[in-house]
């Protein structure tokens, strides 16, 4: 098990605790420029604290995150961190050992080991394929790594959903980290009332306020349909979303070049 325990102890050095004072979870060194990946859940504040592998504190900034993807970038200064290395999500296949790495209720640095159970979509969240993995995870393993038996990164563990654990695609976090995610993102708050969606925020530049979304409108689907519509934009160029203002019906068109400062709904 010489071989076993030596891939888990590079995966602990290419792992981070972090804390904001309120809550935590983990985080990966994406790359030697210090990079580093987490949830969006995780990286709730503008500012968190890291500790690595050897106990070592230093701070962190968050420059990108996203609620609906559930996905976040942290730019550190610190020397010294040990980049981990990344694999391809698209050649994994059901029936692969996986290996996570987090801090699943304080504990840092641990790790538990089980199976690909399938990689594909479910019903709700994000419209992606999500690794799931029948492995063990806890409080705390959120943003950590989930690697292959060789040591490399196949997915950022997000969640616990029916008995398995729930990873974003390394292939879709590569993507998110260069700035080149799929998503079109509307920038509001809503409020689901039957079939339809109120719209009681509005954030400034994003996506909806460009488009011209006001406060009160009333978008005319569920938030599933939303999300498809959404799904769309980048390769239609443009989306019509029926909304109701002020009594009226009308169509309120959504352009794929006005998405590119939105942030997550």
């Amino acid at each position: 098990m010489r071989g076993f325990n030596e891939v888990v102890e590079k995966l602990r050095r290419s792992t981070v605790q972090i804390t904001d004072g309120r809550g935590g979870g983990s985080g990966v060194m994406w790359d030697a420029a210090g990079t580093i990946v987490t949830n969006a859940h995780v990286a709730r504040s503008s500012e968190l604290l890291l500790i690595d592998s050897s106990g070592r504190k230093f701070r962190g900034k968050v420059s990108r995150r996203d609620p609906d993807s559930d996905l976040a970038v942290i730019e550190t200064q610190a020397l010294n961190l040990e980049p981990a290395v990344i694999g391809d999500s698209s050649r994994l296949r059901a029936g692969e050992i996986a290996i996570a790495v987090g801090n699943p209720l304080g504990v840092a640095g641990a790790a538990a080991w089980g199976i690909i159970h399938a990689v594909g979509p479910l019903d709700f969240g994000a419209r992606r394929s999500w690794i799931q993995a029948d492995i063990r995870l806890a409080p705390g393993n959120s943003g950590g790594a989930l690697a292959t038996a060789t040591g490399e990164i196949i997915g950022i563990n997000t969640m616990v959903y029916g008995g398995l654990g729930l990873a974003a695609p390394s292939n879709e976090v590569t993507a998110f980290v260069r700035g080149e995610s799929h998503h079109a993102h509307l920038g509001v708050e809503l409020i689901a009332a039957a079939q339809e969606l109120i719209v009681v925020a509005v954030e400034q530049d994003s996506l909806a306020h460009r488009a011209g979304v006001l406060l009160g409108d009333v978008l005319q689907c569920s938030a599933d349909e939303l999300r498809r519509l959404l799904a769309g934009i980048q390769q239609n160029g443009s989306i019509e979303i029926p909304i109701v203002r002020g009594g009226r019906a009308r169509m309120l068109r959504v352009h794929a070049e006005r998405a590119s400062g939105a942030r997550a709904a």
